[in-house]
């Protein structure tokens, strides 16, 4: 009886190691901080990405890649819809820092995540900013409220419930183990 319950437990534990594996990855943190200045903007605005230290080399290329709704329409504040990636921008530090003007494009709104990606330190830095329609800049969308859950970010929804069913099967594996055993 003990064998089964320490196996038992010992499946369950692997088990949610598996779960949680994947939330090593959001451990990383980034050398420096990204802001953008403002961090929401309406379409076809500009904002400003600065760090708040030097992490990377004193004039390093920096590589920038966009992701969101037409984000092959944003700009570097002075050069030229569905969810794209636009990797073609890129910028020079500025005694080590970032500091970059980025328009985005008239036609896309939603969340934008941005990467800027040092070309010689390798340094990779994040960042994210909203974009919304001219006329909805108090954040709502044709005079309602924006409420709900943000699907987008519910990762954390669906291990916590992956680990739960995990957990009831191991329940209900150890209870039918201890039913035969009992039994026979």
């Amino acid at each position: 009886m003990k064998n089964t319950i320490l196996r038992a437990a010992a499946a369950l534990s692997l088990a949610a190691a598996a779960l949680m594996a994947p939330t090593a990855a959001h451990a990383y943190t980034d050398p420096a901080v990204v802001v953008a200045t403002p961090s929401t903007i309406t379409a076809g605005s500009t904002s400003t990405f600065t760090t708040d230290l030097a992490p990377f080399a004193t004039s390093e290329s920096i590589q920038i890649s966009i992701s969101g709704e037409s984000a092959g329409g944003a700009k570097l504040a002075f050069v030229k819809a569905a969810i794209e990636t636009n990797s073609s921008l890129t910028t020079q530090a500025v005694q080590g820092k970032l500091n970059v003007p980025i328009t985005f494009p008239t036609n896309g709104i939603g969340t934008y995540n941005l990467t800027f990606t040092g070309a010689t330190s390798g340094v990779v830095l994040h960042s994210q900013i909203t974009v919304v329609a001219p006329n909805s800049a108090s954040g709502s969308k044709a005079g309602l409220a924006v409420t709900g859950i943000d699907a987008d970010n519910t990762l954390g929804l669906w291990l916590a419930g992956g680990a739960l069913v995990v957990a009831g099967a191991a329940v209900g594996i150890g209870a039918t183990v201890r039913r035969r055993r009992t039994a026979a």
